[in-house]
């Protein structure tokens, strides 16, 4: 995944004028699967913006998921993409998917309505994070900052 984000930046570098269509082939024919139109469109616009990391993890933060839906190596009951957001309903954009909690975890909902969510083991790059989305006009009561409170067991029982 890593790999395909370094060569849409590395593309954006050398020629942010490409085509949505030539950069789609060329991923398509280095990865075997193309972006879409849009989220290409919003790539492009993160790149100018200086947001390229935070875009490309709204949009395929979910991409080690669905890549195990495809290969039949998801357990049985888990069927479909069940993290992929489809936007049709309101309980459809509060969908946020984590890994496993890290230090800092930073939820906001973006403009189009969708929630988001990104995990920092620094308390340093959360806060860049926050003041980055009040400075693109996030209002702070769509921020939310939750820390990690380690607890020994016998505490929390």
């Amino acid at each position: 995944m890593d790999d395909k984000k370094k060569f849409v930046a590395s593309v954006f570098e050398h020629n942010i004028d490409v085509t949505i269509g030539e950069l789609s082939r060329q991923l398509r024919q280095a990865f075997g699967k193309g972006v879409g139109f849009v989220e290409i469109k919003r790539l492009r616009e993160a790149w100018l913006g200086g947001t390229f990391d935070r875009v490309w993890d709204e949009i395929f933060r979910d991409e080690p998921t669905w890549q195990a839906s495809a290969a039949g190596a998801k357990e049985r009951g888990d069927r479909r993409k069940k993290l992929k957001v489809r936007g049709r309903r309101r309980v459809d954009k509060d969908k946020i998917s984590l890994a496993g909690m890290r230090g800092h975890l930073v939820v906001y909902r973006t403009p189009d309505g969708f929630l988001n969510s990104q995990q920092f083991d620094s308390r340093r790059r959360a806060e860049e994070l926050v003041r980055q989305l009040l400075r693109e006009g996030i209002k702070a009561d769509q921020i939310g900052w939750f820390r990690r409170n380690e607890l020994d067991p016998a505490l929390a029982a």
